[in-house]
């Protein structure tokens, strides 16, 4: 049975010379010979397209009476055996296919999503800390990367790191710290927060349990929500104290210390250039790495620098930059006190928008200098108005927390 493949496959334009043309079709089509795109061009010439598979029963039909010359070759395999004679083309396709496979085992981009409180560019950071950013290799330890996100990011609940080809998903869900507030129709105590020396206690609701002056740690009560209750009707016999619970409410504002220890250099550092320098070029593809300028260059002291030529992430990693590396002298100078102090005003900012509570109101700040012998510790001494306090259900059976 004769294969009847497609035209598409494998054909062949021929042209045939000789007399009696009409007679050598009428037997073609007899014999099952599929043809087409037939030109006559004169009573002893045309040409025509078969099927490759139907090449040589048109020779054996023709026989001598035909001189048969083909003038080209179509479809699919011929085009695929044409181009692996050539030898140039095989190493081009294989070439092509291990780039396609190269690229595929690094990142070339890289999404992060659910972040509200940071932003991409801090969490961005992290990753790149870890391993993870556009242009790393896809076989870094995942779990790795996670485990520094928890440890460098606070308050970061669940991480999640999927692969989607070359794509890095990043998903990040931040945790929260604001307690659920005790419903309205349960008793609840005004408990510490924190600790601190209570300086003024308004009672809209409960009894006030921390008087002005005492001092008072994380979970003392505030302000309780058990009321004694002692009947005073004329008359009546005096009976025993029994009590009553609400929901207690109203405002305790605290003294509350602060004190934090930070550490600057006793020194500075002045860099001075010499005329010695070294240039050189930085090349990474993929996972080779060279720095031409690093590998020759022998100073002590130096500063680096690098312009970028080129920097690719499809299709692979790369990374092309000019060095220069220039050799300088380092003396170590004293700083001066004033520069000291500013340095030490600017960490009590930090603190105080750290630490401290907003709209809280600052009532003393001292500044405390020790010195070492290249250290020099700064203790920052705080103290501040505050609005202190946080609801705490009271739970029937135990009423005394």
């Amino acid at each position: 049975m004769k294969n009847r493949g497609s035209f598409l496959e494998h054909s062949i334009r021929i042209r045939v010379e000789g007399f009696e043309q009409e007679k050598l079709l009428t037997e073609c089509v007899r014999r099952g010979i599929s043809m087409r795109d037939i030109l006559s061009v004169s009573e002893i010439e045309m040409s025509l397209t078969l099927m490759e598979w139907d090449y040589r029963e048109f020779v054996r039909i023709a026989k001598n009476r035909y001189q048969i010359t083909i003038i080209r070759e179509s479809g699919y395999k011929p085009a695929i055996k044409k181009a692996f004679r050539k030898k140039s083309t095989i190493i081009g396709l294989i070439l092509f296919a291990l780039i396609l496979f190269y690229q595929s085992t690094f990142v070339s981009e890289l999404r992060i999503y659910g972040y509200e409180e940071f932003t991409e560019a801090e969490i961005r950071d992290s990753l790149r800390k870890a391993g993870l950013y556009e242009g790393c290799s896809k076989s870094i330890d995942l779990k790795q990367v996670k485990l520094h996100i928890y440890q460098d990011l606070d308050n970061i609940a669940w991480i999640g790191v999927k692969y989607i080809g070359n794509l890095a998903e990043v998903s990040i869900i931040e945790g929260t710290i604001t307690p659920k507030p005790v419903d309205q129709s349960k008793p609840c105590h005004i408990v510490a927060d924190k600790e601190g020396f209570v300086e003024k206690t308004i009672a809209r609701e409960g009894v006030v349990a921390a008087q002005p002056g005492t001092f008072v740690k994380p979970g003392d009560v505030l302000i309780s929500g058990i009321v004694p209750l002692k009947s005073t009707a004329y008359g009546t016999p005096e009976v025993d104290v029994t009590e009553r619970y609400v929901h207690s409410a109203g405002e305790v504002y605290a003294k509350v210390p602060y004190r934090m220890t930070y550490y600057q250099e006793k020194y500075k550092y002045i860099k001075q250039p010499t005329e010695n320098r070294t240039y050189g070029i930085r090349l990474e593809i993929g996972d080779f790495k060279i720095n031409t300028a690093k590998n020759i260059y022998s100073y002590d002291n130096s500063v680096y620098k690098e312009r970028q030529l080129l920097h690719l992430t499809r299709p692979i990693p790369m990374h092309l930059g000019f060095v220069s590396i220039d050799e300088v002298e380092v003396t170590r100078q004293e700083r001066d006190p004033s520069e000291l102090k500013n340095e030490a005003n600017r960490l009590v900012r930090r603190a105080i928008q750290e630490k401290v509570a907003e709209n809280s109101q600052i009532l003393n700040k001292s500044l405390k200098f020790s010195s070492g012998e290249n250290i020099i510790g700064v203790v920052i001494l705080l103290e501040t108005l505050e609005k202190i306090g946080k609801e705490k259900e009271i739970v029937i059976g135990n009423p005394i927390d």
